[in-house]
């Protein structure tokens, strides 16, 4: 079987090899022969692609594969890893999701104190800026933040999902654009769920954000995303519509950064403005 990097206990070694499953059986179900140049021959008795038809995608054997969708492959290297992805024509953050989830990229430990020069470098933006964990933890942030979300400095730190998406003050500040603003959180939530299926803060957010119904309708599309990975949004603040993408300053897979959410300039207008007023 796999050795999961970073030394997860056995029952992580459990739910990791059954999310590989579940991916794997998902991906090869979304993609049809004719998307990969093959012939649909004979009566198909399940959706998507045969496991023979991606090994042969993928040029390894079909027990080698039929093993390695069990989980039960040892010894896999990244190049078959990479394969398999290609063969599946998995995204860039879905390559890297299978790289972590058979133990062949390494999962960074998360940050619990920012650097003074990470912190200070997000002092100085004028743009609502925060740095944050892949758990979603809001370390520390900056005053044009507080401005748009309407935090106060005795709210801090606080879990960006709980307080930005479910908080009700803050959820009010979404209106019509709740759900597009949360798709891509869910996506990011998955990822990190399934890189790191031992840590219950992530089991708990999981399982408060599958409590809606339309949050739970997103999950159960089962998009994959890297986590902090850049997103736009569109909130109804007190200084008005404010539109912006947020950009995350860390590398691919790091767990965490800081985020810079960098508006429209319309947005940037009215940011502006709201700043030379007291708070």
């Amino acid at each position: 079987m796999f050795l999961w990097a970073n030394g997860n206990n056995r029952m992580n070694d459990v739910e990791r090899r059954s999310e590989l499953r579940r991916f794997l059986k998902d991906r090869r179900a979304r993609i049809s022969p004719a998307d990969v140049g093959l012939a649909a021959i004979g009566r198909r008795r399940v959706r998507g692609l045969r496991r023979e038809e991606v090994a042969g995608l993928a040029g390894i054997g079909v027990s080698w594969y039929t093993a390695f969708e069990s989980g039960d492959a040892e010894g896999v290297s990244e190049a078959t890893v990479l394969a398999v992805a290609d063969a599946l024509r998995l995204s860039e953050s879905e390559r890297r999701y299978l790289l972590t989830l058979t133990g062949r990229a390494p999962i960074v430990e998360e940050l619990s104190e920012p650097s003074p020069l990470l912190k200070e470098t997000m002092l100085a933006l004028t743009v609502p800026a925060y740095i944050i964990t892949a758990s979603w933890d809001v370390l520390c942030c900056n005053e044009a933040f507080r401005r748009v979300w309407g935090i106060g400095e005795s709210e801090m730190p606080f879990n960006a999902i709980e307080r930005l998406f479910l908080a009700p003050q803050a959820r009010t500040l979404h209106g019509e654009h709740f759900v597009a603003n949360i798709r891509p959180v869910v996506a990011m939530l998955r990822s990190a769920v399934g890189r790191r299926p031992g840590l219950q803060n992530l089991q708990s957010l999981r399982d408060t954000l599958l409590a809606e119904r339309e949050i739970r309708d997103l999950w159960d599309a089962y998009e994959i995303s890297d986590p902090l990975a850049p997103n736009r949004c569109t909130i109804e603040s007190h200084i008005g519509t404010f539109s912006y993408e947020a950009l995350t300053l860390a590398n691919p897979g790091e767990t965490s950064g800081l985020v810079v959410q960098i508006p429209d300039e319309v947005s940037r207008r009215r940011l502006a403005q709201a700043m030379t007023k007291p708070a």
